[in-house]
């Protein structure tokens, strides 16, 4: 009878050390998700706004924070900021959450760019213009390819555009 209370009482224990785990981790993911949305939340504004400028300043200062996001988001790829201590046997077998975004940054960050090298352009801020066409060729390898041959496209353009003001008399 006593070594049967004994394992009610043992069983009891692991059950009620799961569930504070659990609610403990539960809790934290919570917190994650709410500032993950507000994160996203900004840098959407950002983007929103960088497409719908009409003024190169505002686009390029948009460009920018998207540009620094994206590079910060590739740096911490596949880390959650939550690390929980798990046996050595356990740990192989735990996978790191997927990604949460539904948008892909990079893409918004070329969408922004392409936008921004146009309106220096149209502003005849050529230089700048050149940046933002070759900054989408440097964001990713795994970037859709219609913002890879836009920018191709428009620095094209431009060159040419410069060759002909320059052989003109």
């Amino acid at each position: 009878m006593q070594q049967t209370s004994r394992v009610k009482t043992l069983v009891l224990g692991l059950i009620g050390v799961v569930v504070l785990a659990s609610g403990c981790q539960t809790n934290h993911s919570i917190n994650t998700a709410v500032l993950d949305n507000s994160k996203f939340m900004s840098l959407w504004e950002t983007y929103s706004d960088c497409k719908l400028s009409s003024d190169f300043n505002r686009a390029s200062a948009g460009m920018q924070q998207l540009s620094s996001a994206a590079i910060l988001s590739q740096q911490n790829e596949g880390y959650d900021g939550f690390v929980l201590p798990l046996p050595t046997q356990l740990e192989r077998l735990v996978s790191n959450p997927a990604n949460r975004l539904a948008v892909d940054l990079h893409a918004m960050t070329a969408a922004c760019s392409l936008h921004t090298g146009q309106l220096a352009l149209h502003e005849g801020h050529v230089d700048e213009a050149r940046h933002a066409f070759t900054s989408i060729l440097t964001l990713n390898q795994n970037l859709s390819p219609y913002y890879v041959l836009q920018a191709k496209r428009f620095l094209t353009e431009l060159e040419r555009g410069i060759d002909i003001a320059a052989k003109t008399p």
